[in-house]
C-alpha cells in the first residue's frame, strides 16, 4: 500500500517534485484525502498476489484455473487419504467399511468435482476470485468429517 503521484510511489514525510517542477513539501501526508486527490496524489493498494501480478494487472486466467484445480485435487487427496486405511482393511481382511466413511468419501469426490466445474466455468479473473472470496467460498466447500 502506498501513496502514488504521477505513477510513482511517494514517501510519507518526504517532499517530491510535481509535474510542473515545483517542490511539494513533506507535509503533504497531513493533507485530507480530498486535497491529495485534487493535486494527483492517490492511494494504491498492494495487489492481491493470489489473483494479480505485482504490477496490479490480473494474473493469467488459464494459470489460475490450473492452479485452483490442482489445489482442489490435492485437498481431496488429503481428505480421502485420512480414510484410506478403511479401504485397505476391507481389501485385506474383508472388514466392512462404515457407511459414514463411504458417504464421506463419496461427498469429498462430489465436492471436488463441483469445485473443479466451478473453476473451469470461470471466464474472468473476477469470477475466479469470487469462488475464493464468496460467503461461503466455493473452493472451501468440503464435507464435514464423519463422526465414527
Amino acid at each position: 500500500m502506498a501513496w502514488v503521484y504521477n505513477g510513482s510511489e511517494i514517501t510519507i514525510g518526504k517532499s517530491f517534485l510535481n509535474t510542473s517542477g515545483d517542490r511539494v513539501g513533506s507535509g503533504w501526508s497531513k493533507w485530507s484525502t480530498e486535497k491529495k486527490n485534487e493535486v494527483g496524489i492517490t492511494w494504491q493498494d498492494d495487489p492481491d498476489l493470489q489473483f494479480q501480478n505485482s504490477d496490479g494487472s490480473d494474473r493469467d486466467l488459464a494459470t489460475l484455473k490450473s492452479e485452483g484445480i490442482a489445489v482442489a485435487r490435492g485437498t481431496a487427496f488429503r481428505l480421502l487419504g485420512d480414510y484410506d486405511w478403511y479401504i485397505i482393511r476391507n481389501q485385506e481382511h474383508n472388514t466392512a467399511i462404515p457407511s459414514a466413511v463411504t458417504t464421506y468419501r463419496s461427498s469429498v469426490r462430489s465436492s471436488c468435482t463441483k469445485i473443479e466445474n466451478a473453476i473451469t466455468g470461470c471466464t474472468t479473473v473476477n469470477e475466479y476470485k469470487a469462488l475464493h472470496t464468496g460467503d461461503p467460498a466455493t473452493v472451501d466447500d468440503w464435507p464435514d468429517k464423519p463422526s465414527l
